[in-house]
Order: C-alpha cells, then structure tokens, then sequence
C-alpha cells in the first residue's frame, strides 16, 4: 500500500529550537564512531523488518538525493540511540522533507517524538524552508498525532488518501 504524505507550510512565525527532554542529548551522525550501526538498531522499530546491514543505510539514506548526514540525528541516552529523525533541505525549491523518524519502543512515551519534529520545523524554518513533506504508514497513529502537533498536514488528494484519513481520524477521535 502506497504510503500517506503528509505537508508542512511555513507559517512566519521565528524558529525556535526545542530542548532536548531531560537525560538525554542530541547527536548527528557523524558524530558517533558507531553512528551507522546506532541508527540501523533505531530504525527496525517501525522502519525495517528487524535489524539490516549497512547496505539497507546505503539504500535508503546515501540514495535519497539531497541526503547530508549531518542532518541525520539520533537522540542519545547515554550512549545508545533512541531515537532517530532526518532532515533534507532543497534550497532550489525551498522545501524539505523528513525521513526515517523512529523511536525505540522502549523509550516511547517520553516526548522524544514531539521534541524530533519541533527540531525538524525549527530546521526546516532556519535553513528557510517554506514547505516540507514526509511519509507515513497508516499504523503508525503515535507519529502522525506528533507530525499533526508538529504542522504537518494530511494530503487529501485522492479518494484513497481522504478515506485512509478518515479512519485514521476516527482512530484518533473515537
């Protein structure tokens, strides 16, 4: 099933940078000796089928035009990853996108989601960005309720799409 996407539009208002939640701290991924293999462990909680190799990193980051992975970041909990968001930018058109946000399960619940994509607005704001896009799957309702606090907005373009959101509103709201 085609994923959903999502679109964020900047609303004027100054980029503020969020604050890290208590005992844990950023990190881009070059700044990890280990960096790639943190990530690959982050991603299989709702990105990959289980733990894959660097070729899987290889494939869905270095392919993806645009990548810089000095905006790549793990959120770190002394010194294991939990968490992981990216931010590509395209000057060019003035518009970013967000890729590979996951969060282990073991570290859900704690605002991490919500401080991930308020540094992803506050990104996208900073390096003048006027519209961003991601992609979501369905099941994942915790994401899209933060990608919703966050700004971005469903696309309703097809029939398929209103009708997906439609049940994932009635999962949100009862």
């Amino acid at each position: 099933m085609e994923q959903l996407i999502m679109y964020w539009a900047d609303d004027g208002t100054p980029a503020v940078r969020p604050t890290v939640p208590e005992g844990l701290r950023l990190a881009t991924l070059p700044e990890l000796s280990d960096g790639i293999d943190q990530w690959l462990d982050v991603v299989q909680y709702g990105l990959s089928e289980g733990k894959q190799d660097e070729a899987f990193y290889q494939s869905v980051m270095i392919g993806h035009a645009g990548y810089n992975p000095f905006y790549c970041y793990l959120v770190m909990d002394g010194k294991q990853a939990v968490a992981t968001i990216t931010v590509i930018f395209y000057p060019e058109t003035a518009d970013g996108y967000i890729h590979m946000v996951a969060c282990k399960e073991s570290h859900r619940g704690r605002g991490i989601g919500t401080y991930m994509n308020q540094l992803a607005v506050y990104l996208l704001k900073a390096h003048g960005m006027k519209t961003a896009s991601l992609t979501t799957d369905d099941w994942r309702i915790p994401a899209i309720k933060s990608y919703l606090r966050a700004g971005f907005r469903p696309d309703l373009s097809t029939e398929d799409f209103r009708q997906r959101w439609e049940a994932i509103n009635r999962t949100i709201h009862g």
